[in-house]
C-alpha cells in the first residue's frame, strides 16, 4: 500500500517523536511485517508458517511464527543461521552449493542458488549440495540489497 498511510502498520504510530528506538528486540533484527506482504512457500490455507524462508520487497528472514489471517502481524527475524530446504538447481556456475555460497529467494519463497529468477538475496549456504535436488542445510540469512537489480551503484 505504498503512498496510503495505513495505520495497521505496527510501526505507525502518531506520537513517535525522532530518534525512539522501535524495534522489538535484537537491536533492529526481527521486524513486524503484515501477513499479505511476505512471500512465503505455499500451504493449503494459503498463509506463512512458523519457519518459513521469506521475502518482502527487497528483505528476507525466517517467520517466527504462523499467521492466521492475511491482515496478521508476523515477526520476521533477518539474521542468524537456520536450517532450511535449499534447492541446487544445478544452473550457477558450479553447479553445485558450495559452503559460503550466496542463496536467493524468489517470490514463491524457494531459496536456491540460481540469481537470474530470483526475487532478493536471501543468505549463504553453510553447507554443500553436490548434486542437483532440495536438502536441508544449515543457512545464514543475512538481509543484502541487491543492488544489481537496479541501475544505481552499489551504496
Amino acid at each position: 500500500m505504498a503512498g496510503v498511510l495505513d495505520t495497521g502498520n505496527p510501526y505507525y504510530n502518531q506520537y513517535a517523536r525522532a530518534g525512539e528506538q522501535i524495534s522489538s528486540h535484537g537491536e533492529g533484527r526481527t521486524v513486524n511485517i503484515q501477513e499479505g506482504y511476505l512471500q512465503h512457500p505455499a500451504h493449503a490455507d494459503g498463509l506463512v508458517d512458523k519457519g518459513d524462508p521469506v521475502a518482502f520487497f527487497d528483505g528476507c528472514g525466517v517467520a517466527m511464527k504462523s499467521a492466521l489471517a492475511a491482515t496478521d502481524i508476523i515477526p520476521v527475524d533477518t539474521e542468524g543461521i537456520w536450517k532450511l530446504n535449499v534447492e541446487n538447481t544445478g544452473l550457477n556456475t558450479f553447479g553445485t552449493i558450495t559452503v559460503g555460497q550466496v542463496l536467493f529467494i524468489d517470490a514463491a519463497g524457494r531459496v536456491y542458488d540460481d540469481w537470474q529468477t530470483s526475487y532478493t538475496i536471501f543468505g549463504y549456504a553453510l553447507e554443500a549440495i553436490d548434486t542437483v535436488r532440495t536438502d536441508l542445510i544449515a543457512v545464514k540469512v543475512h538481509w543484502q540489497w541487491p543492488f544489481w537489480f537496479y541501475d544505481v551503484p552499489e551504496p
